[in-house]
């Protein structure tokens, strides 16, 4: 089957459509399924719905009208701030255009556009990541720490926590954050070296002091500087089979 976009594509993205009108939203929605995106879609009629959203989950993409009842487009971003997902402007007043770019708009859709067009736009995001080897040993990553950024070896992680859009990192005796959701780390990082112990708790396995099966059947894991994380019960489960213990 030939391939819809120019260029590739990761077809697995958390999209938000974030658009007023219920007609337009189902368009949309539509056209991604047409053009074989199997993600996860998730719909916005407002600047405070989209807010909320996008705070509980953070999508891979926003398709973002710009006039909307309560507030614009724009509004949003300021919002959700500077370290806000990518985001393709979809709209039909072409004088934001400038201002949308200003942004770092990876695209700007004026109504009407057809399945080509939003390919073509989809083409632009910046995900090669699919494509790229993993993070393991030898290989950093970048961290904030008070107020600067410091690039940490990734073997010298022992934990990592899901803080909504951002994520603590933990070493030794201290702790960093990146502006990357737990879903992203767990797609980037190297998984014979990392294990989700928890939906929001990333472990270094080989950083581990000791590693218990507690009453209730679920692992409990001891990191360095007396962490202890409880491993959910599906992790537990998942663990234990690729773990052997």
């Amino acid at each position: 089957m030939t391939s819809p976009f120019p260029g590739a594509v990761s077809r697995d993205l958390d999209i938000l459509i974030v658009e007023d009108e219920r007609p337009a939203r189902s368009e949309l929605k539509r056209m991604l399924r047409s053009l074989e995106m199997m993600g996860e879609i998730r719909e916005a009629s407002s600047v405070t719905e989209a807010v909320i959203k996008a705070n509980s989950s953070r999508p891979d993409l926003i398709l973002l009208d710009i006039q909307m009842p309560g507030g614009s487009g724009f509004d949003l971003l300021r919002q959700l701030g500077p370290d806000h997902p990518p985001v393709i402007f979809t709209t039909a007043y072409e004088q934001f255009a400038v201002k949308a770019f200003e942004e770092e708009a990876v695209d700007y859709l004026l109504k009407p556009f057809n399945e080509k067009r939003l390919a073509k736009a989809l083409a632009r995001l910046p995900f090669p990541d699919s494509q790229s080897p993993p993070l393991t040993h030898g290989d950093t990553i970048l961290l904030k720490l008070d107020g600067e950024c410091l690039l940490l070896p990734v073997e010298s992680i022992d934990l990592m926590v899901t803080t909504g859009n951002t994520t603590e990192v933990f070493w030794g005796d201290i702790r960093g954050k990146v502006n990357k959701p737990m879903k992203y780390l767990v797609k980037k990082l190297d998984s014979s070296l990392f294990f989700r112990a928890t939906r929001d708790q990333l472990i270094n396995v080989q950083n581990l002091v000791s590693l218990r099966t507690n009453d209730e059947g679920l692992v409990e894991a001891k990191l360095p500087h007396k962490r202890q994380v409880t491993f959910s019960r599906r992790q537990s489960i998942l663990f234990r089979k690729s773990h052997k213990i």
